[in-house]
Formats: structure tokens, sequence, C-alpha cells
């Protein structure tokens, strides 16, 4: 079982394009680590986050049609442990 989930939430001329590595939840909280576009060649920004927040920023992406590279069948049960 894999310990991480990777989601790519892309941009538009607004928004850049997102790479979000998001670890197990535990004890209600996420670990994450994010690239955008202009971002790509570092090491990303590492931020715990409680999983309810980033499921609500991630079911907004979707509600603004972005496409991404995971259901989001998969990242709530994700989400929700």
């Amino acid at each position: 079982m894999s310990e991480f989930l990777s989601l790519h939430i892309g941009g538009t001329s607004d928004r850049p394009e997102r790479i979000l590595l998001i670890g197990r939840p535990r004890n209600g909280r996420v670990r994450v680590r994010e690239w955008n576009t202009g971002t790509l060649n570092t090491g990303g920004a590492t931020r715990d986050i409680d999983a309810a927040q980033l499921l609500t920023e991630v079911e907004a992406a979707d509600s603004a049609h972005l496409p991404m590279k995971e259901e989001m069948y998969a990242v709530r049960r994700w989400l929700e442990g």
C-alpha cells in the first residue's frame, strides 16, 4: 500500500498547474508537498494541513472543472482515511 497519493490539478490562465504529493492522514491532518508550474525545478513546498480543509480545496478545483489526474472518489477515500 502506498504512503502517498499523487494529484495533478490542471491550471488556467489565472491559476498555475499544481502537483500535490499527499501523505496518509494521521489524526485528521495530512502532509502535502506541492509544486506548481513555477516551482517544478525545486523541492516543492511542504505543509501540514487539516485533511478536511485539503478536501475542500480539491473539491473547489473539481467544481471549477479543472482537469485532475485522479478521480474525486479516490481523493475523498484517501483524505477520509
